[in-house]
């Protein structure tokens, strides 16, 4: 199955990664140990899962404008997912994975939030200006 999405942050090649999916939203300010990139927030379906290196979906980011800081700081760190994936983006998201030159897409489907499990393999392109995820398992 592949999906559609519109592309936020651009990226070279090919993203593969397990995917850490959530049907909550997220506040990178709270929800997210910048020190660890481990899922810290305490009403999470993905409580103690890390989004290190992980194609890391949620419907949307909730909560601080510092979330965009949140995400910038795990950049750096070295603790940033692949891939930021969202139905619906926002400032706080985007800003941060702009700043932190992570790889991003928004507009996903609703229905692949029923289709995508946490621990699927997937992978993620661009071909001709729109992206792409797939689930390869």
């Amino acid at each position: 199955m592949i999906f559609e999405v519109l592309v936020i942050q651009d990226w070279e090649g090919v993203i593969h990664g397990e995917v850490l999916i959530t049907h909550h939203k997220i506040s990178f300010l709270g929800d997210i140990d910048q020190q660890t990139g481990t899922v810290v927030g305490s009403d999470l379906d993905i409580k103690g899962e890390t989004i290190r290196n992980k194609i890391f979906i949620f419907p949307e980011s909730r909560g601080s404008t510092v979330g965009s800081n949140v995400i910038y700081g795990l950049a750096k760190q070295g603790n940033a997912p692949h891939l930021l994936v969202t139905h619906r983006a926002e400032l706080i998201t985007i800003s941060g994975a702009v700043y932190g030159q992570i790889p991003m897409v928004s507009q996903l489907s609703m229905d692949a939030f029923q289709l995508l499990h946490l621990g699927d393999t997937a992978k993620a392109y661009i071909q001709d200006g729109m992206g792409y995820i797939e689930r390869i398992n």
